[in-house]
């Protein structure tokens, strides 16, 4: 393996798209609705010539690919083991008796009681402090949507992070590294991945030696995943527990700030939602903020769905008259996104329904890898983003500071102001 650069070579404007055409791209999956539903209707499974490269649209379809498991394969495991230096992480694995192990050691150390007991409250303590302390303006993604999570990370994780801008940054370019289109080569991102990589690793492994010598009594993952070792006979290892951790983490701030950074934009962009979630907001009625907040991210996702190697070959819709030879080699973009605008299977697709029925979101996958940590993630947004909703007059602020800047897809920046 390649010796890693120093932390000190980490910018996180270096994970920036800037290869040519980035800004079209941007643009086409920013506004996708046009150009997803043209090929539901009349390629809904094209495939891009001259390459190993095809999509899959329909609701269908998606889900068809997204329970191949064997077949469509995650392509993560090589990028995630070379930041990692060690083990395999459940999100890069294939069904098999260590994937079941290690997402059984993972559930007993994610509770889902720690959502009433941890996430929820202390998410709300947090975030109300953050907008208290606000003079009517705030840079929504860094100051609130990414801080509060990261925080979270030293509160209920158990990591020491003494710069919490630093440690979401390393996060964020170890998730764009590791989740982005897969690739035979390292990608340009890849200097810039471990060295962020070198600097969550020491940090691990310091909150396992605290853990193991008691420093922080509190019931923290690292510490129920130490006491899982001592009561089971070094299992799970050192390295496991750094591999588990290590994996969550660079799932936990990354993907709370672009579902809920992509949330705020579109309430923003749509006075209705806006109206629905503040009205919840303010009556305290979390249920249905939370309904109203999953709704809106149907409209603009963490992504447009997942990646898939295809490992042998496979005929989706067998025996349809859309069928599809998808050949082995084959790398697929499974697009949940377009799924839950499928007019064959959801319900007026179009239409903003905080009481659609669950089967019709795929907003945490669907099948094998659905999101591990999805109740976590809902606690942690909806409370995050209430304090903020229910200000009046909440709205852009002027200029560029109040439109959404991002690295890559991932939001950056956004200002916004609202009345004292």
């Amino acid at each position: 393996m390649n010796a890693s650069p120093p932390c000190s070579s980490f910018d996180i404007d270096d994970m920036q798209w800037r290869w040519p055409g980035s800004a079209v791209i941007k643009r086409l999956l920013d506004r996708p609705q046009w150009w997803m539903g043209f090929l539901r209707r009349y390629w809904p499974i094209p495939h891009v010539p001259f390459t190993r490269w095809a999509m899959v649209t329909r609701f269908e379809h998606v889900r068809e690919v997204l329970a191949q498991e064997q077949v469509f394969q995650v392509p993560f495991d090589r990028r995630m083991m070379e930041l990692m230096e060690g083990p395999k992480f459940v999100l890069a694995m294939q069904d098999s008796p260590e994937y079941g192990r290690q997402r059984l050691q993972i559930m007993q150390a994610f509770r889902l009681e720690d959502v009433a007991a941890t996430i929820a409250p202390r998410s709300a303590e947090l975030a109300e402090q953050i907008v208290a302390g606000c003079s009517g303006r705030i840079d929504a993604i860094e100051d609130l949507l990414t801080r509060v999570p990261t925080l979270l990370c030293r509160d209920y994780y158990g990591i020491d992070v003494p710069d919490p801008k630093l440690f979401a940054q390393w996060t964020i370019a170890v998730s764009t590294y590791v989740f982005g289109p897969p690739s035979d080569k390292p990608g340009p991102k890849v200097a810039t991945a471990r060295a962020a990589a070198n600097g969550m690793r020491p940090l691990i492994d310091q909150a396992i030696r605290n853990a193991k010598q008691g420093v922080n009594p509190s019931p923290t993952i690292v510490a129920r995943l130490v006491a899982m070792q001592k009561q089971s006979a070094g299992d799970p290892s050192d390295d496991m527990i750094r591999a588990e951790l290590f994996g969550m983490l660079a799932g936990f701030v990354p993907t709370n700030t672009i579902a809920s950074g992509n949330v705020l934009e579109m309430l923003l962009r749509r006075p209705e939602f806006m109206a629905r979630a503040q009205e919840a907001a303010r009556t305290d009625d979390d249920e249905l903020l939370w309904r109203c907040l999953f709704e809106t991210m149907r409209f603009k996702p963490i992504n447009p769905g997942p990646f898939r190697e295809c490992a042998k070959d496979y005929t989706i819709a067998d025996g349809s008259s859309k069928a599809k030879r998808i050949r082995a080699g084959t790398r697929l973009l499974v697009s949940t996104q377009s799924a839950m605008f499928d007019e064959r299977r959801v319900v007026e697709p179009k239409k903003f329904r905080p009481d659609r029925r669950n089967h019709e979101y795929m907003l945490f996958g669907y099948g094998l890898h659905w999101c591990i940590g999805a109740f976590l993630a809902g606690a942690q947004i909806t409370q995050t983003l209430k304090p903020l909703l229910k200000k009046r007059g909440l709205r852009r602020a002027p200029g560029r500071d109040g439109q959404m800047q991002t690295i890559g897809l991932m939001p950056a920046h956004l200002s916004v102001e609202f009345d004292p």
